[in-house]
């Protein structure tokens, strides 16, 4: 997680700009997005983790629910997201297509699957 720890923090000036979204469960964090843009019709799903004691329970689904749409409304037309090989499962649930692989931007050598979801 060290190796990590850069490319996952959330920054004050990330959530000033308003691309990081927190969902809330019974008065707790239970999970949280960010998207950053690629392009005029790309965006990146920098960011989609959920609170392990929430898993399971419906929060993915609802974040991801929330990217698509705050991503439709900013204009996009492509998700793409380099996902934790430990995510594909649910990003492919969600309807997203494997799209080749990215280069971990924290780990050398180690790739990630990307996927990609049309708006």
């Amino acid at each position: 997680m060290d190796a990590c720890r850069a490319e996952l923090t959330v920054t004050p000036e990330a959530v000033a700009a308003g691309t990081v979204f927190v969902a809330e469960a019974d008065g707790d964090v239970a999970g949280f997005h960010a998207l950053a843009r690629l392009s005029e019709t790309e965006v990146d799903a920098l960011m989609l983790f959920v609170d392990p004691p929430w898993i399971g329970r419906g929060i993915g689904d609802a974040l991801f629910s929330h990217l698509r749409e705050e991503a439709r409304r900013r204009g996009y037309r492509t998700i793409v997201i380099d996902a934790d090989p430990n995510a594909l499962g649910f990003y492919l649930r969600m309807g997203a297509i494997p799209a080749g692989s990215a280069p971990s931007g924290s780990v050398p050598g180690r790739t990630l699957p990307r996927l990609t979801y049309a708006l």
